[in-house]
């Protein structure tokens, strides 16, 4: 009879454990996202009135470029800064 309440609490205390890691990836996937944008801004310089997302919609237009930063953004993640830097160095800038 005890174990019934036990068990209850028990799943009650680890349904939450179970999506606490869903924030924590969203946050660091757009940490990630400022990142890779904030470099891309060192090779292709943006005007000034263009806003973050016009900028970003711009440079993600191309397909290539889509694969790049998607290249950039797994190297991030596995800490290879060589493999990041090639792949924001293949990013090609839009005509701004």
């Amino acid at each position: 009879m005890k174990t019934t309440p036990l068990l209850c609490l028990l799943a009650c205390l680890a349904a939450p454990a179970a999506y606490a890691n869903s924030p924590m990836q969203g946050l660091q996937f757009e940490q990630q996202k400022l990142q890779v944008m904030k470099d891309v801004k060192k090779t292709c310089t943006p005007s000034k009135n263009l806003s973050e997302t016009d900028f970003a919609n711009k440079i993600l237009a191309n397909e290539d470029n889509k694969r790049h930063v998607r290249d950039a953004t797994l190297a991030m993640e596995r800490n290879n800064q060589k493999n990041y830097w090639d792949a924001i160095g293949q990013i090609q800038c839009p005509d701004l």
